[in-house]
């Protein structure tokens, strides 16, 4: 008998299953009997994933699989359903295929352009809009009701709120989604929306641990760098992560912080998973990473090894957004590095730990909550209060400046899917909108890739630029009107 075998037969009862199912790498071929329970490394690996749905649809084979290897949780996206019927249908069917196991199913609901209700649901603007308008209490009421409507939906995780402190204006990812400039006014702000989803029973989010305001690029294009000091780091930074450790998940940034670590994205990073967020911060909570396709995150890697470089930080959870081939061969792999001991297995332990104590704090939405009449989901003043909410921001920006109504209007803005334009607001509104002779230049700023030099100079230039998260209907439709009431009260208009 070898003496790893010694070591667990000496254990409990209780704690002896788990060693035999997690150590089956250590024990000869003499020590296993045909009835020692084998450790399935794909179904373990699978536990720590959260996967996104094919774009095709689920197919039978793909409904196979996913039953046979159920993931911790699922990201939803708009791609994935026509309606709200549907969705609810989805997630419906994605319990089912994953019993007797329990999954979590997750959206990104930030509001603004970061939303997967748009166009089915009124949502509110972006973080930015959305806290310079609001009053006491009006974030929490927004992350009340939206995390009521995901529950009634079948969701329970929401990637929100967004923890960064917008202090680059030219961040071309973060800007508005996040809850401002200021960083106690971020951190009050994170404050409201969590006490909004524990409300609700939704699990929260904060993201991108340990900040990603101060960065030129984006992490979904490009590996972007933080060079802030470390004394900056922790006043500004870490600040909104540390004051909320309370939170039940953390998001890492696939940024890189020289401070903290000179070489590798915080994702990948031992030292600031480990050591800071763990250690430091104290941080108990799940530890999810962000989507492993970004291009911060592989840099040419297999989707095999961003994986592995996550599971050794520290990271609980690898999200892929995409459950296509590689991510079938990433848990295959990774199931082998698994059982052959090459991951760490003390850390598998806790990971599982993390989950069941996530588990146990979010439970599924019950019945009354999926039967809830969808035509319910939104309060009767939801409108109204989101409208007050969203002029006060606007206020809060500045009026046009003087002679604004005069002549014709220019506005320059990115493709929109849902709904009318800017433009077309405004002249429904009466507001003349021509290309040719215009007096006023509007522009409205994607904020999802860098800005060119030009559009910068047309910003600089413009009457006003707003950007493309303010481009919901409700917030495009408020923006045309205050745009035209502050032009009309302009002298000389």
């Amino acid at each position: 008998m070898t003496d790893s075998v010694k070591r667990v037969k000496s254990l409990p009862a209780h704690t002896r299953l788990t060693q035999w199912a997690f150590c089956p790498a250590s024990l000869t071929s003499q020590d296993r009997s045909p009835t020692m329970p084998r450790m399935d490394g794909q179904r373990g690996i699978a536990r720590r994933m959260v996967v996104g749905l094919p774009r095709e649809g689920l197919s039978p084979a793909w409904e196979r699989d996913f039953a046979a290897y159920p993931p911790a949780g699922v990201i939803l996206f708009r791609r994935d359903f026509l309606d709200l019927e549907a969705l609810r249908a989805l997630t419906r069917r994605l319990r089912e295929l994953a019993r007797p196991r329990r999954i979590f199913l997750s959206v990104d609901e930030e509001g603004g352009f970061v939303s997967q209700l748009g166009g089915l649901l009124t949502v509110p603007p972006n973080a930015q809009l959305l806290a310079r308008g609001a009053e006491p209490g009006d974030l929490q009421w927004a992350a009340r009701v939206t995390g009521e409507r995901l529950r009634a939906l079948g969701i329970e995780w929401v990637y929100a709120p967004v923890a960064d402190v917008h202090s680059r204006p030219l961040n071309p990812v973060i800007g508005p989604r996040a809850l401002g400039e200021d960083v106690a006014a971020v951190s009050r702000g994170v404050r409201e929306v969590l006490a909004g989803f524990r409300a609700a029973r939704v699990a929260s989010c904060l993201k991108h641990f340990p900040g990603h305001g101060d960065t030129v690029l984006d992490s979904h294009l490009a590996l972007p760098r933080c060079d802030a000091p470390l004394p900056l780091l922790d006043a500004r930074e870490l600040l909104p992560f540390r004051e909320h450790v309370e939170a039940p998940s953390f998001m890492t940034a696939h940024v890189v912080y020289p401070a903290l670590d000179p070489e590798r994205p915080a994702t990948f990073s031992p030292e600031i998973i480990g050591g800071l967020l763990r250690t430091r911060l104290g941080y108990r909570g799940l530890v999810t990473t962000d989507a492993l396709e970004m291009k911060g995150a592989t840099a040419g890697r297999s989707a095999t090894e961003v994986g592995r470089r996550a599971l050794d930080a520290g990271c609980d959870l690898l999200l892929y957004a995409f459950h296509h081939e590689d991510v079938r061969r990433a848990r295959l792999e990774l199931g082998r590095l698994l059982v052959d001991g090459s991951l760490d297995h003390a850390a598998f332990d806790a990971a599982r730990t993390r989950l069941a104590t996530f588990d146990r704090d979010h439970p599924e939405p019950d019945e009354r909550e999926l039967t809830r009449p969808l035509d319910s989901l939104t309060p009767p003043d939801w409108e109204a209060r989101l409208e007050a909410i969203v002029r006060r921001g606007l206020r809060s920006r500045g009026a046009l400046p003087p002679g604004a109504g005069n002549g014709a209007w220019r506005v320059q803005e990115p493709p929109f899917p849902y709904g009318p334009t800017l433009a077309d607001d405004l002249a429904r509104a009466g507001i003349r909108v021509s290309e040719e002779d215009a007096s006023v230049e509007v522009i409205v700023v994607a904020t999802r890739r860098p800005l060119t030099d030009d559009e910068i100079d047309r910003m600089r230039a413009a009457a006003l630029a707003i950007s493309a998260a303010d481009a919901t209907p409700l917030t495009r439709r408020i923006v045309a009107q205050a745009l035209v009431a502050s032009a009309r009260a302009t002298p000389g208009a």
